[in-house]
């Protein structure tokens, strides 16, 4: 069992106290990923200093949200008055079994002393109590302390996600849409009354990694007709002969950054692929960077390189069964 500090503590582990951490949490996040970031981190660490000071207030209002959804859920390690650590643990969903644990960082300088440890095996102790029945979490595929540190606490890899990104104007070894058109299938817009269907395929086709980030929650907006709907079409099919749904291909797009979410049936061919992938790009803006993800599938990963996308990096998904006895 961790023991933790009092809530007030100046020293140790204890629970995240909104009313006076929020800026403590935000500057180490800001110090621990400051490489990783895309804008939408940066909005959220500017929005954390913001509210820090009206803490007061999200601490009453904290009092109305079940465990697991508070304004800054998980746990800070404190040295001499100063946030050194923090983890945060939060319900994956509402309603789900599933707990996140996520934004794992110890400050340069009080690394390799047990602190991450600590704050990993208490947010899980957290999640346990609270009915949790598996604990989820990212990691770069390149952090080879972090992953020991998981494993030992009895996580284990679920899938893969790469992340692509693509430079403004890049074009290398793209071909036109219309050379790559293959007979017994065809590339074609997604219609409003296939929500349902689209969104099923997308459940098979995703590997169990990838639901750890948003949903494809802006398929339905896609989809929209009249004045709601986006400019450009921004969801493409690839469909056999017969009907058959063999992909779908996804443009969101958030704090001005278009990302494209392919997905495809294990029977796609490289080709197939490729195709999807090239006459998704017909829609996207020039002059910007792009990004992509997609869960590492051969075929997807070289159509990908194809249109002039370059892996960006690789996080592993783990997940650890806290049915099962905790490790000592």
């Amino acid at each position: 069992m961790v023991i933790t500090a009092r809530r007030g503590a100046d020293r140790g582990l204890r629970p995240a106290d909104v009313r006076r951490d929020l800026r403590g949490i935000a500057d180490l996040l800001a110090e621990a990923f400051a490489g990783e970031m895309d804008e939408a981190g940066w909005r959220i660490l500017r929005e954390m200093r913001f509210w820090a000071r009206w803490g007061w207030l999200l601490r009453v209002l904290e009092w109305f949200l079940p465990p697991g959804e508070g304004f800054a859920p998980g746990y800070v390690w404190v040295e001499d008055g100063r946030i050194v650590g923090y983890t945060m643990v939060r319900r994956l969903r509402p309603g789900s079994g599933d707990w996140l644990i996520a934004n794992v960082a110890v400050a340069e300088g009080f690394r390799g002393r047990g602190i991450g440890r600590a704050l990993v095996s208490t947010c899980l102790e957290y999640a346990r109590a609270s009915g949790a029945r598996r604990a989820v979490l990212q990691v770069r595929a390149d952090n080879t302390p972090a992953l020991r540190l998981y494993r030992s606490l009895g996580f284990q890899e679920i899938g893969r996600i790469q992340l692509w990104r693509r430079e403004a104007g890049g074009h290398a070894g793209q071909l036109g849409a219309a050379a790559l058109e293959i007979p017994g299938c065809r590339v074609r817009p997604a219609r409003a009354a296939e929500l349902s269907p689209l969104m099923a395929h997308v459940a098979a086709w995703e590997n169990p990694a990838m639901r750890l980030f948003e949903p494809l929650d802006l398929l339905p907006t896609a989809l929209v007709w009249g004045p709601l709907r986006p400019r450009g079409r921004e969801l493409w099919v690839l469909e056999a002969e017969d009907g058959r749904m063999l992909g779908l291909a996804a443009w969101t797009r958030r704090e001005g950054r278009w990302t494209l979410r392919p997905f495809v049936d294990p029977s796609a061919t490289p080709l197939q692929a490729q195709w999807l992938v090239t006459t998704a790009l017909q829609e996207a803006p020039l002059g910007v960077p792009l990004g992509a993800l997609t869960g590492g599938e051969p075929v997807l990963s070289a159509a990908m390189l194809a249109v002039g996308f370059r892996p960006a990096r690789t996080l592993i998904g783990m997940g650890c069964d806290l049915s099962a006895a905790s490790p000592r």
